[in-house]
């Protein structure tokens, strides 16, 4: 099969199955009703989902090296069918939360299948502009979701929503059990596995640098979400349509630089990629701590700038995985994808607590810190490496 028609067949798989995260999020208040239920348990639905696949990520990454990329793939979106229907189905919270823990078990397989696969079947240039697209899609799932979610909830209530993740999940598995190749061969395939995997990829130099990366970007991304509507509201008096214009251009310019990675990635190259967008999100972020509570139009353009110079970043992280490790290739994006989902669980809470203590100064002054660590990091284990093949030569 062509690579770029692969790469369409994953971009849609990922942009469709990321529905299942965030489609019902507009209506979660009327399921509360529905299901006579607390708003702490009802917004479990969530947190349950995102537990399941942040876990799953380390648990898929080592079988798609072994076992192969569709075997892991199929009966992963087989189980997401079934409790995408069980979703549709059920009558209660107790069988509604039980059916979403086993829907993000199946989604889990889509987006580090689908990053492996890319890795495998592209190399160089057209790797990093690959995996831009890929993180695209990864972003105009949560840009849009919640917008179709509401129309499709307000039509139909939360059955409508669940039959829609449903059918798309059936649409999924006969797309991908038809179109997919297996991408898995003998120069890919890890030998056998072992918990040495994930001492390989989190000793490895330039895997750590990767993985420390993708988790302060995703802990500042996140404090940012949370305050991102306090501040707004608080301070600048904004509606909740207002505010949700501002996420839509956050995430808009997100999925826009997300695209552009690969131009700088054939500029620069992978390596110098990585500590560039690094630094240029942490200056990012001291640009937020610093104007957030000067003016409205420079809180916007520092959130402008926030969200392009993460969604710049984020190709690079999977394409220098994919390019380092070429037989422990899904353990690798695995271990990256669940230590950047802990990223995303921490933001929240730990934003939180240092906003108590100092404010936005010392929440997002910490959180630009630890990026430009982790850029200092990955610039001083690139220059490791380049010492050492010089050496070796």
């Amino acid at each position: 099969m062509n690579p770029n028609k692969i790469l369409y067949l994953l971009g849609a798989s990922i942009l469709v199955g990321t529905f299942a995260q965030n489609l019902f999020m507009p209506i979660l208040p009327s399921m509360q009703e529905e299901f006579h239920t607390t708003a702490t348990i009802i917004n479990w639905t969530v947190s349950v989902f995102t537990i399941a696949l942040a876990i799953m990520q380390v648990v898929y990454g080592p079988l798609i090296d072994q076992y192969g990329r569709r075997k892991v793939l199929i009966p992963a979106l087989v189980l997401y069918v079934l409790a995408s229907v069980g979703c549709y189905l059920v009558q209660s919270i107790e069988s509604l939360l039980f059916f979403r823990a086993l829907q993000g078990i199946g989604f889990a397989a889509i987006p580090i299948v689908a990053a492996t696969v890319i890795g495998d079947v592209f190399t160089g240039v057209k790797r990093a502009e690959a995996m831009g697209t890929y993180q695209m899609m990864l972003g105009i799932g949560p840009a849009i979701g919640p917008l179709l979610g509401g129309w499709i909830g307000g039509a139909g209530g939360h059955s409508a929503v669940f039959l829609f993740l449903a059918i798309s999940a059936l649409c999924l598995l006969g797309a991908n059990s038809f179109w997919l190749p297996e991408t898995r061969n003998e120069q890919t395939a890890a030998k056998r596995f072992g918990l040495g995997a994930f001492r390989n990829v989190l000793l490895q130099p330039l895997g750590a640098s990767v993985i420390l990366t993708g988790f302060t970007q995703m802990f500042a991304y996140h404090a940012f979400l949370l305050f991102l509507p306090v501040q707004l509201t608080h301070l600048y008096h904004w509606s909740a349509s207002q505010i949700g214009l501002m996420y839509l251009l956050i995430s808009g310019l997100f999925v826009v630089s997300s695209k552009l990675s690969g131009r700088l990635q054939r500029r620069v190259g992978t390596r110098r990629s990585l500590v560039l967008t690094a630094c240029g999100h942490a200056a990012a972020t001291f640009l937020f701590m610093a104007v957030t509570d000067l003016s409205l139009p420079s809180m916007i353009v520092a959130s402008a700038l926030f969200g392009f110079s993460l969604g710049i970043g984020m190709p690079v992280h999977t394409t220098l995985l994919s390019e380092v490790f070429e037989q422990e290739r899904g353990t690798a994006i695995g271990v990256y994808n669940f230590i950047r989902y802990f990223g995303m669980a921490a933001g929240p809470v730990g934003g939180a607590a240092l906003y108590s203590f100092g404010g936005s100064w010392l929440e997002f002054g910490v959180a630009g810190a630890v990026i430009a660590c982790a850029g200092v990091f990955a610039n001083r284990q690139i220059r490791k490496e380049q010492k050492s093949s010089v050496q070796a030569a």
